[in-house]
């Protein structure tokens, strides 16, 4: 008997599936940065909280980066530099925002943000595989 995740179509989709839900969590946090918005100034408060420098200049690049790298993610083009790139920011965000570990709210977020890390490494290692303008 052959385990559904050794199937050739669990291998050719499964990372299709995945990217879209990475493009998700990243389209999704766009949402909340479109500028002009309130909560795009909220988001700008929070950076500025957060003692990041320029926030409303990096909350506006984060916005770019989120809706620019997850269109990539689904529709398969650049996958491995997109998957990269949210990489680096995903840990950024992680090391600014949620400092104090000693905080259980602050590590399970901390968390979190190494969960998509590293699913985004794998993202910026195989490429896009299966469904993609471009297999890179």
């Amino acid at each position: 008997m052959t385990l559904p995740h050794y199937s050739g179509a669990y291998e050719a989709w499964a990372p299709v599936i995945a990217r879209l839900a990475f493009a998700a969590t990243f389209l999704i946090s766009a949402f909340f940065k479109i500028p002009g918005t309130e909560t795009f100034t909220m988001q700008v408060g929070m950076a500025g909280a957060a003692g990041l420098p320029f926030p409303l200049v990096m909350v506006t690049l984060a916005f770019i980066l989120e809706v620019c790298a997850g269109i990539a993610l689904v529709i398969g083009w650049r996958t491995r530099t997109a998957g990269f790139l949210l990489a680096l920011f995903t840990l950024l965000i992680a090391f600014v925002f949620y400092r104090n570990l000693a905080d259980q709210a602050q590590f399970a977020g901390f968390m979190s943000c190494m969960a998509l890390v590293a699913g985004l490494v794998y993202v910026s290692v195989y490429g896009a595989k299966h469904a993609a303008v471009r297999k890179d």
